[in-house]
């Protein structure tokens, strides 16, 4: 917890303990997958851990973590362990697999690998034979090739592998099948608290965009009754342009409402959808970005698009 504080991200005691639980209660397997809205910390919190438990800073690079971002083309096992290419005459290694060749030689030390939205590829498609090596305790089957010298034929899962995966839910990823649900700890960090974070960031930068910052607050309470809210990501992105755009000349700087207006529109209204269900939240919204930016706001004017589209179709979203 000491490491997590430094890192000036803001993981509660309850988190850091359940994703150890989750991580080390079983001897032979150390799967958890990371599931909630996006720029919740999901990867940040792999980082954190991982350096935590070698006594690294957030900001060291780390030989014994790896962070692989998923491919939505990732369709067999070769995705992660690699082929044979009798092309090329060698086998093409992958890092995932580098990482596990790294884990059997060094058992006494913990490795740790994220695969990173991980559900933009079917996950029972490209990990199935990691599960059942995991499962089974036998070794996977690379190859049967004697001339290659530098991956061996098989391979097996050490009690040291920690795997970890990360997933968004939206229309642009697949579901995860029960086959990877039965064999791993799922934990949804979407939870957002933005107290800590504010406090970690500049004074200069506080004092010019305080009323700002409240305003977002606001909006963020409202949109977390619908679990529409946004994360840590979005916030630090929208205030940081605020900022930036408060240190340019009075003659070309946006008028800090203005600048707001903006960020919302760029980088919250994106992510809004759904059916009659946000019917509420559309009114609710419609009045708030009337009151305070007035008739001619471009979020104002998104909203009442979207009302138009919900009662017309009966379902919405940002993109028109």
């Amino acid at each position: 917890m000491e490491f997590v504080e430094q890192s000036g991200f803001t993981f509660s005691v309850d988190i850091i303990r359940d994703f150890y639980l989750n991580l080390t209660s079983l001897d032979d397997k150390h799967f958890v997958i990371l599931n909630g809205i996006s720029g919740t910390g999901k990867t940040q919190l792999c980082r954190v851990f991982a350096n935590a438990v070698y006594g690294l800073d957030y900001n060291e690079d780390h030989p014994y973590l790896k962070i692989i971002p998923v491919r939505p083309d990732w369709t067999d096992g070769t995705s992660i362990f690699g082929y044979y290419s009798s092309f090329e005459k060698q086998y093409m290694k992958t890092e995932f697999l580098d990482m596990l060749l790294q884990a059997n030689s060094e058992r006494d030390k913990p490795h740790f690998v994220v695969l990173d939205e991980m559900n933009l590829a079917r996950v029972e498609y490209y990990l199935s034979d990691y599960l059942s090596g995991v499962e089974s305790r036998k070794p996977i089957q690379l190859h049967n090739v004697d001339e290659v010298t530098d991956v061996p034929k098989t391979i097996e899962i050490p009690h040291n592998f920690y795997l970890i995966g990360t997933i968004n839910t939206d229309e642009t990823t697949h579901s995860i099948s029960d086959k990877v649900l039965d064999r791993s700890f799922v934990m949804t960090l979407s939870d957002v608290n933005f107290e800590p974070f504010w406090e970690t960031l500049d004074a200069k930068l506080k004092e010019k965009i305080e009323s700002e910052w409240q305003f977002l607050l606001q909006l963020h309470k409202v949109l977390s009754e619908y679990e529409l809210h946004f994360g840590y990501r979005t916030m630090n992105e929208i205030l940081h342009k605020l900022y930036k755009n408060s240190l340019l000349p009075e003659d070309v700087r946006m008028n800090k409402w203005v600048g707001l207006d903006r960020g919302i529109s760029e980088k919250i209204l994106p992510k809004l959808r759904g059916d009659e269900r946000i019917d509420s939240l559309l009114t609710q919204l419609n009045s708030i970005f009337l009151e305070q930016f007035g008739e001619d706001a471009g979020s104002l004017k998104h909203i009442v698009r979207m009302r138009k589209e919900l009662d017309r179709y009966g379902a919405t979203q940002f993109w028109s």
